[in-house]
């Protein structure tokens, strides 16, 4: 299966891997202040990151890579989760896709995703509208041809999901029971609005790229070659199962007035 760093191209089979890679990174990366520590945020133009989190003293307390994309889901960020095996930098959020309103329960999905630089965000009040952009690594992933030939391994599978379609697999079991702490994991399929190879601006190692367009927004699904059996083109759709690290990208514009949608402004 692949990890989460070699889906950007990162290829880490051990602590000393990380470690190496922590020291080979950290004198490119940007300081950016946070309670309890500094995010060290290592982003070439090429899209990958690697945000380190080191203590005030200068050790280093974890590392964890994002994609920065062209991604855009509207939601509405409910809670933080707590999980035991969280660093003092570390953070996750529940949310819902595509809120009904502002205050009001309830969107298109609920998710959970993991988020780099969460402690930045300490001080915003939930429940809160954001714009998110969330980078999917694939774990597992099925490339169809087409929306025809999806729905052929759909019917081949017995199976009937929609071409876009999202399943917060994080909260709830295969049993139906719930997910406690809820994970960062999901089970989308999409269709690819565009795609390619890219290249880790460190390593030099190739990952795949797509921006796939699903129920509730845009999502950016990076790829490890190693579990690609064709490559992704604009016009196929994505299956699969991924983890989700997501950043807030700004607050949503406020809507409308009902005088103003009636003139058309």
């Amino acid at each position: 299966m692949p990890s989460q760093f070699s889906s950007i191209g990162f290829h880490v089979a051990s602590g000393e891997d990380l470690a190496a890679l922590a020291t080979r990174v950290a004198d490119r990366a940007d300081t950016i202040d946070a309670p309890e520590g500094q995010y060290l945020k290592w982003a070439p133009p090429s899209g990958e990151q690697l945000w380190l989190q080191v203590k005030r003293s200068g050790d280093a307390m974890g590392m964890t890579p994002h994609f920065e994309g062209r991604s855009e889901v509207h939601a509405r960020l409910e809670a933080r989760v707590a999980r035991d095996t969280h660093t003092p930098l570390d953070g996750t959020f529940l949310a819902w896709a595509r809120p009904d309103g502002h205050d009001a329960p309830g969107g298109e999905y609920p998710f959970v995703f993991d988020c780099p630089d969460a402690r930045v965000h300490d001080t915003l009040e939930l429940p809160a509208s954001v714009v998110l952009q969330v980078a999917a690594f694939a774990q597992q992933l099925t490339v169809h041809e087409s929306e025809a030939a999806f729905h052929d391994h759909q019917a081949s599978q017995g199976t009937s999901f929609a071409s876009r379609s999202f399943i917060p697999s994080g909260l709830v079991s295969p049993a139906g029971e719930p997910v406690t702490p809820p994970e960062s994991h999901a089970l989308m399929a999409g269709h690819v609005a565009d795609a390619g190879p890219r290249t880790n601006g460190v390593t030099g190692a190739g990952y795949w790229w797509a921006l796939l367009d699903t129920v509730g927004g845009t999502f950016d699904v990076v790829v490890d070659p190693a579990i690609l059996d064709a490559p992704i083109r604009a016009g196929n759709v994505l299956s699969g199962w991924f983890w989700l690290s997501g950043r807030v990208r700004r607050d949503p514009p406020p809507r409308a007035g009902w005088l103003q949608r009636l003139l058309g402004r």
